[in-house]
């Protein structure tokens, strides 16, 4: 075997594999033998077939099949060995390979591949970013505590219906419906606020109801025996109004809503209720600080690509895409590959890895929020374990979560690294801010403040980069 490395630039090179008789004789004449013990052909019995009809039959796919195993090691041994990072698979070049099967027994594989291009990644020298953190408001927090108070409150048949209750209703002498106040109209509200049971109202179904789901929900329709323009009206029957009054925040209420003693105070409940809001909201405002940071590094950090060989590969590699359609989209291409250059040094660098127990644990912690936290940890770590095992059996679903946890692991990298301004106010803001009309910020060290007008802006901190050490 000889290989020769070609370096007509830095960035596009050529490595020639030669490769003769006595690369592969040995190894296809083991495989012979194994085939011959086992070949069934008419005429003879199994393993007493002639080795030359063994051969006519079976010699030539051998020969392609290790040549072709023989190449793909050494190719990739040898960038391996060397030090040589690459971009795509290399391409092979037909006018200057010699592959016949059929015809030769030494054979050449000349190969093109394209070096990944130096770059740096100075994120002192980087524009500053600005960020959003959305705070949850005092009517989230109330929302969300007495959404829990619910869960733990009294249920009752009060006398008249207000906005917290749902009522049940009856008409037509067979038909019966229910449905919460709150997903009323304003019509709607005004045909039922301060009704009492046995009460005879005139309604519009049409005109009852905020949304078609609740109208559909009412009526027990499905999609497809509903028909919205013949559903008509009716005079109805209040047949019962019902209401869950809020749990008194005592020591009881908190041992049966958080059995685990993780919150023991009207003060920790407001402060649970916070975090788990602003984590709900965390999912956007990470969304967009990993497209305004990939964004930004990809305009700011400068490299030069083998554009060439990337339009050449993209075309070789893909029939669907046509030239004319590559030169339209070639930017998003270009910003795509330089991403995953970028994402891959970070890596890098950083020694970012995701082991199967970071996975494990991301499932255990997924299954108890969302199916345990009733129960104390201790009493549910069993089966926990049992599920988390159970999941990490899935090939598939493992390989989706190595991927979310290594975007992850990047995205707080990158929170630590680049030069943020960091904004904050509540959700309203936060759209603002996405799409650009946010107003003048008032300075200010962690402080609301208020314009003249007294709209309350968004408040505002600020953070420098961590700086290269030498």
């Amino acid at each position: 075997m000889n290989i020769t490395h070609e370096k007509a630039n830095e960035a596009v090179q050529q490595l020639c594999i030669e490769i003769t008789k006595t690369d592969y004789t040995e190894k296809v004449e083991t495989e012979l033998k194994k085939y011959r013990k086992k070949a069934q052909i008419p005429g003879f019995r199994v393993g007493n077939a002639p080795m030359g009809l063994i051969k006519r039959n079976y010699e030539k796919p051998l020969i392609a099949d290790e040549v072709n195993k023989i190449t793909g090691e050494t190719l990739y041994d040898y960038f391996k060995n060397n030090n040589i990072d690459i971009m795509f698979e290399p391409m092979l070049i037909e006018e200057k390979s010699t592959i016949d099967f059929e015809k030769n027994e030494d054979f050449v594989f000349t190969f093109e591949f394209a070096v990944q291009p130096k770059f740096e990644l100075d994120f002192a020298a980087l524009p500053l970013m600005k960020t959003f953190r959305i705070e949850a408001t005092k009517e989230e927090i109330e929302d969300y505590m007495n959404q829990i108070r619910k869960r733990h409150g009294d249920y009752i048949n009060p006398e008249t219906a207000e906005d917290d209750d749902y009522i049940s209703v009856k008409w037509n002498e067979n038909e019966t419906g229910f449905f919460f106040v709150k997903d009323l109209t304003e019509k709607g509200k005004e045909w039922f606020l301060g009704k009492k049971t046995d009460d005879q109202i005139n309604v519009v179904f049409n005109e009852m109801f905020l949304s078609k789901e609740n109208l559909k929900k009412f009526l027990k329709k499905s999609d497809d025996n509903f028909d919205e323009t013949n559903v008509g009206g009716a005079e109805v029957t209040i047949s019962s109004i019902g209401r869950v009054n809020l749990a008194e925040m005592n020591a009881e209420f908190f041992n049966k809503a958080f059995p685990d003693g993780s919150i023991t105070s009207v003060a920790a409940f407001e402060k649970l209720a916070a975090q788990q809001i602003e984590a709900q909201w965390k999912q956007e405002t990470d969304r967009k600080f990993m497209n305004d940071a990939i964004t930004l590094l990809i305009q700011n950090v400068e490299m030069d690509m083998p554009e060439d060989y990337m339009k050449r590969y993209i075309l070789k590699n893909n029939p669907d895409i046509t030239e004319e359609k590559l030169t339209q989209e070639w930017k998003q291409y270009v910003e795509s590959f330089k991403w995953q250059l970028i994402e891959s040094k970070l890596g890098k660098d950083e020694n970012i890895e995701v082991t199967i127990e970071d996975i494990k644990n991301h499932i255990r912690n997924f299954y108890y929020q969302n199916y345990f936290m009733q129960f104390n940890l201790a009493d549910v770590e069993d089966r926990l374990n049992q599920l988390t095992e159970e999941a990490v059996k899935d090939k598939k679903q493992v390989k989706q979560l190595y991927d979310q946890l290594f975007d992850q692991k990047i995205m707080e990298l990158l929170q630590t690294k680049m030069n943020i301004e960091e904004l904050s106010g509540d959700f309203n803001q936060f759209v603002a801010f996405m799409t650009g009309k946010e107003s003048e910020h008032a300075e200010g060290k962690k402080q609301k403040t208020e314009s003249a007008d007294g709209e309350e802006k968004p408040k505002k901190t600020r953070r420098s980069p961590v700086k290269k050490t030498d």
